[in-house]
């Protein structure tokens, strides 16, 4: 046994699960002190001499009638984590990280809080099933705690340039939400506005850079945070010697996400993570009971060093209901266990918390699985990836609020089985896909006309390939069927279109539309519209090559290309709609003849399958006696459950429903 391992036996003793017992550091010398006492000299980062912290152990109970008070400590492990400085423990001395040792000389020295919880003292960090246990209760340290503390690191100089700004920027925020929904975080994008006299500000009255680099600190990024902020009482933010009310910097994050587009001197990548982070935690404190599922797919824009905290992390947001023992959806932290049994085991409670396969369109959209890993490693093909940094590249069906209904309102049947990475699900065999068109791509979102011309030429190319699949449908029905199935029925606001016919016609007319821009035709006292829809045929004008397609669109100057667009709204709608829709998807044909919007990775041969409890198509890959799930798809005559309903007013459909065992 270590040294160290001694002083940590002395140190901590076991803590009551049932008692929900923690710890808490008390400065050494009485509650009263604010200060640590004098021990032994040391160095700081900067080379001046600093005093040792010394702190004594306290045990409280959290099930208390009236709990004692404490102070919790949020802030970035960050760094190396070998990297350590010696404090004072009950009088022994013990090593824990610098980033750990600054915060607490921050929080307990400069900003006098006596009492406080900090984790990386007050859990036994070399105890898994202690750490376990404690990471169960986290939701309740930091909602129990009397203030949250978030310690966002040292002064680099700028912050209180930033500090001033942010409360310049204020002055001009007005709320304009009703008194009854007003809390210190109850702005969001749509109910912050600029004053009208806002604009004045002068880059004199703003540092913008000093701004953006406050929210590119590594402490937005944590997925710890969104929790310790969303459960507490009272979060203040500690920069340096700096104090900022939590509710100013939410405030002004959330309205400048909102205008991410529009801003300054264009803010990094960590600093648009920063303010998205901020504004996602806004919205939990306002709802902080939140479904699994919900809480795992937002959880993606966050990092943690253990990956399994990525699904522990925001257990303290779920309904107690839904953690409570017994709970068949319920999650138990445990370091122990390999993180491919982490996910699994995350991904099938929320579908069964949900009672919904709904999660499954984003499995491989928030983030495409190597097909060697999807395929030949460990990982269950259907369980999130969180493990995998970065958000969505690509659009799953239905990413608005309306659901399609292509299971018919079937239930969902999961088969109880011993193995965690197996999904086995109910469902109907559709058919099996044949024919696969090249990869749909362009800069999604963007911001330059040339973006919609590149996109614009890509669909030409695709809906050619169609036509070349398909030569026996009309052309007017199959632009019509192609425009609906690239923009998976819906426009760029969440419209379903399969409900609407005058928006699914002006999509049509869109794409037709379109198709005219790419080449100038000779002068005509007919529009090209109408020319496509009396006498010329849409394969003829989408056939033309995607080369000769964008070069004869980049002959146009900007001002053109601009007037373009805003001549011709239906074009604009159906390139909205067909570029968020279509982007890094194909476009597939099936034995059958179904036209379907499928994801980057489908192959030849892919079932195409109704699981009950899946508002949307699945494509599956046969293996054996199993399936690897691929991705959702689109297919129009699907989405409405009319296959379901075929089958069972024929008496079919249950002698057609079979079992899916998904690895």
């Amino acid at each position: 046994m270590t040294s160290r391992d001694q002083v940590r036996q002395l140190l901590y003793r076991p803590l009551s699960a049932e008692r929900k017992e923690i710890r808490v550091l008390v400065v050494d010398g009485g509650q009263q002190s604010t200060r640590p006492i004098s021990l032994a000299g040391q160095r700081s980062s900067n080379g001046h001499a600093q005093d040792l912290l010394a702190f004594r152990l306290e045990y409280i109970r959290l099930t208390d009638h009236v709990v004692p008070f404490y102070d919790a400590v949020s802030y970035s492990w960050g760094g190396n984590k070998d990297d350590r400085t010696q404090i004072i423990l009950d009088g022994l001395p013990f090593w824990i990280p610098t980033k750990a040792e600054q915060a607490l000389r921050a929080v307990s020295v400069e900003h006098g809080h006596p009492r406080v919880w900090l984790d990386a003292v007050c859990i036994d960090q070399e105890e898994p099933r202690e750490k376990s246990l404690q990471v169960a209760m986290m939701g309740e340290v930091y909602s129990k705690a009397r203030r949250v503390l978030i310690w966002l690191g040292e002064d680099r100089g700028d912050t209180d340039t930033a500090i001033r700004s942010i409360r310049k920027l204020l002055e001009g925020i007005e709320q304009k939400l009703p008194a009854q929904y007003q809390t210190p975080d109850s702005g969001s994008a749509k109910d912050l506005i600029l004053n009208p006299n806002a604009h004045r500000m002068t880059s004199k009255q703003i540092s913008w850079t000093s701004i953006y680099s406050l929210f590119s600190r590594k402490w937005f990024t944590r997925a710890w945070i969104i929790q310790e902020v969303a459960l507490a009482k009272q979060p203040v933010v500690y920069i340096g010697k700096h104090t900022l009310d939590w509710t100013e910097l939410s405030s002004v994050a959330v309205w400048l996400y909102e205008r991410r587009q529009r801003l300054p001197r264009s803010p990094s990548k960590g600093c648009l993570t920063g303010l998205e982070n901020v504004a996602l935690i806004g919205m939990f404190k306002l709802r902080k009971s939140q479904k699994l599922g919900t809480l795992l797919r937002l959880v993606y824009s966050f990092e943690t060093h253990d990956p399994r905290d990525m699904v522990y992390a925001v257990l303290g947001l779920r309904s107690r209901t839904a953690q409570k023992p017994g709970s068949t959806s319920r999650i138990v932290p445990i370091y122990e266990e390999p993180v491919v049994e982490t996910y699994a085991k995350a991904t099938k409670a929320a579908i069964i918390e949900l009672e919904s396969l709904g999660l499954l369109k984003h499995a491989h959209s928030l983030r495409p699985v190597p097909q060697s890993k999807a395929e030949n490693g460990e990982f269950p093909s259907w369980a999130l990836r969180m493990d995998l940094r970065g958000g969505y590249h690509i659009n799953p069906i239905s990413y608005r609020n309306f659901r399609f209904n292509a299971h018919d309102g079937m239930p969902l049947k999961i088969w109880p089985n011993d193995s965690s990475r197996v999904l086995k699900v109910e469902g109907i065999l559709i058919d099996r896909i044949t024919d696969i068109s090249p990869v749909m791509s362009w800069k999604l979102y963007g911001e330059r006309f040339s973006d919609t011309i590149t996109a614009a030429a890509v669909l030409h190319s695709t809906y050619s390939w169609t036509c070349d699949q398909l030569p026996a449908w009309p052309n007017n029905v199959l632009s019509r069927k192609f425009a609906i199935t690239v923009a998976a029925g819906q426009d760029s606001t969440g419209r379903n279109l399969l409900e609407s016919t005058e928006h699914a016609q002006r999509l049509h007319e869109g794409f037709l539309h379109t198709a005219t821009a790419p080449e100038p035709e000779p002068a005509s006292d007919v529009s090209d519209t109408e020319s496509l829809k009396s006498s010329k045929s849409a394969t003829s004008i989408s056939s033309r090559s995607t080369t000769h397609s964008l070069h004869s669109m980049r002959s146009l100057d900007s001002s053109e290309n601009l007037l373009l667009e805003t001549e011709n709204p239906d074009a604009t709608y159906a390139m909205d709609a067909m570029m968020k829709g279509g982007h890094h998807r194909t476009v597939c044909i099936t034995e059958r003849g179904y036209v379907c919007l499928c994801t980057d990775n489908v192959k030849e041969g892919d079932a195409l399958a109704v699981l009950f409890g899946g508002s949307v198509p699945f494509v599956l890959r046969p293996n054996n006696h199993f399936y690897y799930f691929v991705g959702d798809a689109f297919v129009e005559d699907l989405m409405d459950g009319y296959h379901i309903r075929t089958l069972r007013s024929q008496g079919r459909l249950g002698s057609q429903t079979v079992w899916f065992k998904i690895r």
